[in-house]
């Protein structure tokens, strides 16, 4: 992969490539500053009511997450690229997060929109992680 901070000619980067370089910066790093410096556009639309909408003040509010949670972890599980057309496409990204590493955490597919080299919206689906002795099958969240 190319270094997930270059944004170099960003808008002959096809979604997925770009959205491969925020994944890594945002989810594997755990760098929400730098994912969003460099691939977030300033008009971002975050549809999560408990973040703020906006590019600099969603990068904030998560930064501020991460620095309060030193053991967050994001583990990515799959990634599903959608249709691509003229530079447009969804993203969705299925990931295990925790605050902390004793915790069951969230099973949570965020999905990017991506336009012209740039994350330009984003929503996300959360749901708990259950006790297995309280779940209905044994197939897992993930």
């Amino acid at each position: 992969m190319a270094d997930p901070r270059d944004t170099a000619n960003r808008e002959r980067l096809s979604v997925r490539e770009v959205a491969e370089r925020f994944v890594e910066l945002f989810h594997h790093q755990d760098n929400p500053a730098d994912a969003f410096a460099c691939w977030v556009h300033p008009g971002y639309i975050q549809h999560n009511p408990n973040a703020p909408t906006g590019r600099d003040a969603s990068a904030a509010f998560l930064t501020a997450a991460v620095a309060n949670n030193p053991e967050l972890t994001h583990d990515v599980k799959r990634v599903i690229y959608g249709d691509e057309a003229d530079g447009e496409g969804l993203v969705a990204v299925h990931h295990h997060f925790r605050r902390r590493k004793d915790e069951r955490g969230w099973a949570v597919v965020d999905i990017l929109r991506i336009k012209d080299g740039w994350v330009v919206e984003h929503w996300d689906v959360m749901q708990a992680v259950p006790d297995p002795a309280e779940t209905k099958n044994t197939n897992g969240m993930f």
